[in-house]
């Protein structure tokens, strides 16, 4: 029995998008026409070069469409990561190889019900693009994006966020922001708004949910939603 190897994709660094001193937007153009077909909130996975010769594999999640003509990552810079360091150093017009899309925290149609994002700091980016679906279908449900940050220039795609709420009624994006004196940080203060408007607030129980973040609050989260009677399918977790 043999195993088809999934085939490594060219790209070309069109442009490089700073959002704030530790986080950037990488722009990667496929050949020609080509275009990768992946489900909004899926990732790839980088192939970069080691100081030791050997591959380093990162995976980013795609911040971008499928419909859009590149590929978007959001990187941050990892104090000591070799992944990282390397692709802030890159500049337009450089090669960068990558596998994929992979992944299921993904959304391919939005669910006939209420549906609930939550983000912490780069875990929005694969949010993005399933809010982008989920209004493109134009349904009558709600959706609640919850944006945790430790600062005001952390929120990510702020300003796609505000203009989809103002064109579209049933979005209610809610930036939170922990400050220094919340040491457990961001995603531990939306896991608390959550679970008292969701669970202790609300007897519904048909709503969808996303959670993506760093650290053990998105395990926490999804078990407290999944507990609190939501269909363990209709909770989503990716943890970084």
């Amino acid at each position: 029995m043999t195993t088809a190897t999934r085939p490594v994709h060219r790209a070309t660094l069109a442009r490089v998008v700073e959002h704030h001193h530790g986080t950037r937007s990488l722009f990667l153009a496929l050949p020609g026409d080509q275009r990768l077909g992946f489900t909004p909130g899926q990732f790839i996975s980088c192939e970069l070069p080691a100081p030791d010769g050997s591959v380093l594999v990162r995976p980013y999640s795609l911040a971008s469409n499928p419909e859009d003509a590149e590929l978007e990552i959001c990187v941050d810079r990892v104090p000591g990561g070799p992944g990282s360091a390397y692709l802030f150093e890159r500049g337009p017009g450089e090669t960068i190889m990558f596998t994929g899309p992979f992944g299921s925290f993904a959304l391919a149609e939005p669910p006939a019900t209420a549906m609930v994002f939550v983000g912490e700091g780069t875990g929005i980016a694969p949010i993005r693009p399933m809010v982008r679906r989920a209004l493109a279908r134009d349904g009558v449900h709600s959706i609640d994006v919850v944006q945790g940050a430790y600062h005001e220039d952390e929120l990510l795609f702020r300003a796609d966020f505000e203009a989809w709420a103002a064109r579209h009624p049933r979005l209610r994006w809610e930036p939170v922001i922990a400050t220094t004196e919340a040491e457990v940080g961001p995603l531990a203060v939306v896991e608390e708004l959550v679970a008292e408007r969701f669970v202790r607030g609300d007897a519904d129980r048909r709503r969808h949910f996303w959670i993506c973040g760093v650290g053990p609050a998105v395990g926490r989260l999804r078990d407290t939603l999944r507990a609190a009677g939501y269909d363990r399918r209709a909770v989503r977790a990716e943890q970084w």
